[in-house]
Formats: C-alpha cells, structure tokens, sequence
C-alpha cells in the first residue's frame, strides 16, 4: 500500500472524509485509479455539483471492481442527484444484494423512496438501516422527518430526539421536530428549533431549504410575515442554486415548453382531436384530476379514494412516452396531430401499464383517478388520447395559488424549478392555464370545474355535484377523507393539510399583498376569469 493511500485510510479511521478526499484528489492527479481514491474523488466532485464528473469517476471505479458496493453506493447517490430515482434505487439493491449487512445501501434507497413520494417504504429502509447500524443519527432522523410528514409524532419525536442525542447539530432530526411543532401549532417553539439552524451557513442545501421553508412557516403563524417571506424567498433562492445545474441547457425549461406549446395550440387544427370511435379503456371510469400545483387536487384525490372501487394514484408520470414523443420540442404538437391510429393506441398501452404498475392492483371495472396538477398543460394529447375519459379541474383563486406554490418546499423537478420566484410563478401558472382554458373551449372534453373555495365551504354541496357527474354514489363517508388520506399516506406537499381533514386555504396570500403587487398584470386575467367561473 502506498504511503499516500495509508494516508488515506488513517483520515477516514478518524472520520475526516474531508482530508481523504483531499488526500484521494492528490493520489488522483499523480495517476492512482484504486477504486478508494475514485470513490473519494467522485464524492468531492458530487459535493461541488459536478455531478456529470462524478458519475464518471465511480463508473471508472467500478469497471476496476465491479463487486464494492460501496461504489454502487456512490453511483447511486449521484444518479439520485441527477434526479434519476428509479436507476438509483436499482443501484442501491445492486449494493444490498452484493452485502445485504451493509447498512449504507438500504439508507440509501430510504432517501430515494422519499424523494419520490413513497414514504412506507422509505419508512421500512430507514428501520432496516437501523436494524444493522442502531446508532446512526442519519437513519433516526431520516426516519423521524418521514414519520412527521405522515402525521405519526409520537414515534417521529423519540427519533429525533435519538439522532440529536447522537449528533445534537442533526438537521434533518431539528426539521422532524419543528415539522411536529407546527402541526400542534407551536410556533415559537418550531422558531426556537430552526432559527439556530438557518444561521449554519455549512448546512447541507437540501436540508437548509426546507428549514427555511418549515420556519417561514412558524414565522407565518406567529404573523410576522416579512420575516416569512424572506424565510420563503431564500429557500427558493436556495432551492434553484442547488438544483438550476441538473437542468439541460440544451434544452427548454418547463415554462418555456408551455410557452410553445401553448402558441402551437392555439394555431392547432382541432379537427383532428374527432374521434367517432372511442377507444376501449381497462376500467369503468377514467378520471384526470388536474388543474395546478396547490390548487386542491390532493385534497379531491383523497376524496375520490374514499369511494368504493376507486383506485387513485398520485402524480405519477403515467405520459411519460407521449412527453418523450410529442412534448419536448418545437414540432411536437404538429406531429402529435398527424399521429395515426397505430402510434396513438402504441401511446395509451404505454400509459396503461404504467398505471397498472403506479396503482399495484387490477384496475378492471375500477373507477380509476390519476391525479397530477401537471397535466393540465397536457390537457390536447390527453384529449385525443383518451376522449372518453373525465377530467375534472381544479380552480382556486390565482393568487392563492401562486402564492402557495411559492412558499412550498417542492420535491425538484422541471416545473418546480418555474417556483423559485413569483414572476416566474406567475408566468408558469399563466401559461398553464391559457392552454387549459383553450383545450376546454376548443376540443370535445368532458370536464367538471370544481372550485376549492366552494368545496371548503359547503362540503357536501360541492361532493355530490362530482360524483353526479363521475355518475357515482355519494355517501357520507366522503366527510372522512382525512381517514383514507392516513390510510394510503400521502406524499405530496398538501399532506399535513389534507391529514388534518378539511381546510380552509383561502386568502392566505391577503398579508403579502404588497409582494405580489408586481405579478398582477400576470395574474389579473385570470384572477377575472375565476370570479367568472
């Protein structure tokens, strides 16, 4: 073993991984490919955003020795980063079956199952995690933020309070605490817990946006709402620092693809959405839910869940070959409008298995509802694609929802990344909608409007007229949506919201009036056309 190598195992017997990779880039430039020093290299890489480089390196390692599992690991993380979970979650079971004893990969797979929405089995990794390393502080506190978000705060609490007693300067473990805090309404002890941690300025980003985001709002319920708002604008600021890099430059950004798609629409020949033949669909009633992140559609979801022989899965991305085909690039819409029968019935079997895969059960005679406040800018292929289907949109006052989409704390993805400010918010939500609006009034859709003002208010009112129209029974049992939404768990970021039962969102964006005075010539047309509605 080289004397730089010794160095290296000497740092890392000490847990000071910054001197090994330190040590590694040096083993590194003089020409040493061991798979540790590869390995070290691509973690310094990944911790300075360079995620590209990384995942090349570790390949470089791995194609050296193909069976460390620290090195699927590695790989693992930085595909997670790249935000692809699903490739991530294959290499961390790569990791667990090389040594099923490792408790890094089964950690690991945890945060990915979280990052994208599947907190059971996030849940069941971080306790198997724990099973082989119970004094891991990133485990209790990883488990501990899931349990909060699930409602569980019993449990949730000792975790924390077992990862602080372990690492007492533990984020994650502060974040489950205020998490707890706020639900029982307890704002100047959900501060107390953040503010010390939003003045670390070596925080990691990832855990530093969301204490921001949970201490805007405490600061929200304490009324200092300056103090949130610039809680709020420097987690999203933060927000597309950390994650602006894994967006393709090459590529048009989420509102940028609105943009075209909704100048291509409006110029669309729309004769070419008839259709006298409808195509056979594998369930009794198919329900789109849409309309705009925040604007209810988690709520009417768990509504809808509550109904017997309803199957509903949760923003999954069911069209991802129609957006892979058609969505992306400039001519998309023209060619999608020329598609023939073949390449149309090629597009719904790829979106029907990858329901049957979201939904884990037969959906044969189910009344069936993919919720996704993102498709509502897919609204013209979802028409031609399945003209039998029920959309059901969700409106809520614009600035509500602008607002609300703003001081959330997103999982990251193209759209999320339009939320970073209010302008480009607005600009999002303008463009989404002037292409639903147009698709409502132009194409042969079966729509229900559904506004969540009215449904908060008069409950009952609003419940029967949907399942009047999905030509359901409606019962009583729809009052105990809360109940179906601790059941099935949710994983959006309405979950705390939509577990307290019915909740009344309206008008919160009133005391930041002032802050969003520059984006109303955006919204205004819209703000008019939902008083309208």
């Amino acid at each position: 073993m080289s004397i730089i190598l010794q160095q290296i195992h000497a740092a890392l017997d000490v847990n000071d991984l910054q001197r090994a990779a330190t040590l590694a880039s040096t083993a590194y430039g003089q020409g040493d490919k061991d798979p540790l020093v590869l390995n070290l290299v691509a973690w310094q890489l990944e911790e300075e955003g360079r995620l590209t480089e990384a995942e090349a390196v570790v390949r470089q390692a791995l194609a050296r020795d193909p069976d460390d599992a620290t090195l699927h690991v590695a790989l693992g993380i930085v595909r997670r980063k790249q935000g692809q979970l699903k490739d991530s979650v294959a290499c961390f079971e790569h990791a667990i079956d090389l040594d099923p004893s490792y408790a890094a990969p089964w950690f690991e797979r945890g945060a990915s199952f979280e990052k994208g929405g599947a907190l059971a089995d996030a849940a069941d990794d971080y306790r198997h995690a724990l099973s082989l390393d119970p004094q891991s502080s990133a485990a209790h506190a990883a488990l501990a933020a899931v349990l909060a978000r699930r409602g569980e705060s019993a449990s949730a609490w000792d975790h924390a309070q077992t990862a602080l007693k372990i690492d007492p300067q533990d984020v994650t473990a502060r974040r489950a605490l205020a998490q707890i805090a706020l639900e029982e309404q307890k704002f100047d002890e959900a501060v107390k817990i953040l503010e010390p941690v939003a003045a670390q300025s070596d925080n990691r980003a990832e855990a530093m946006i969301g204490a921001l985001t949970l201490l805007g709002d405490a600061h929200h319920g304490l009324g200092n709402y300056d103090r949130a708002y610039h809680c709020y604008a420097q987690a999203q600021s933060l927000f597309y620092q950390t994650h602006s890099s894994l967006m393709e430059t090459d590529k048009p950004g989420a509102t940028e693809l609105l943009d075209r798609l909704n100048q291509a629409f409006l110029a669309a020949d729309k004769t070419q959405w008839a259709q006298p033949d409808l195509p056979a669909m594998p369930v009794s009633t198919h329900v789109f839910l849409t309309g705009f992140p925040r604007s209810g559609t988690t709520l009417v979801e768990n509504i809808l869940a509550t109904l017997p022989n309803s199957v509903a899965i949760e923003e999954r991305p069911t069209l991802t070959a129609t957006d892979k085909a058609y969505y992306a690039d400039l001519s998309g819409l023209e060619r999608f409008c020329k598609a023939n029968a073949e390449e149309l019935d090629q597009l719904r079997a790829d979106y029907w298995q990858r329901a049957q895969s979201a939904a884990g059960e037969d959906l044969a005679d189910k009344l069936f509802i993919d919720m996704d406040p993102f498709k509502g800018g897919r609204l013209p292929f979802i028409a031609r694609l399945f003209p039998g289907a029920k959309i059901v949109v969700m409106r809520r006052d614009p600035r509500d929802v602008v607002w609300s989409c703003f001081h959330t704390s997103f999982a990251f993805n193209a759209g999320t990344m339009a939320f970073s400010t209010l302008e480009s918010t607005a600009r999002h939500y303008a463009l989404s909608w002037s292409i639903i609006e147009e698709a409502l009034a132009s194409l042969p859709i079966d729509h229900f409007n559904l506004r969540y003002d009215y449904l908060v208010t008069d409950f009952d009112a609003a419940t029967q007229a949907l399942c009047a129209y999905l030509g359901v029974p409606w019962s009583e049992d729809l009052r105990r949506f809360d109940r179906t939404a601790q059941k099935r768990g949710v994983s959006t970021a309405s979950a705390s919201q939509v577990r307290k039962g019915l909740y009344n969102g309206s008008g919160r964006w009133q005391p930041y009036a002032d802050y969003l005075k520059p984006i109303e010539p955006i919204l205004q047309p819209w703000i008019d056309r939902f008083n309208a509605i």
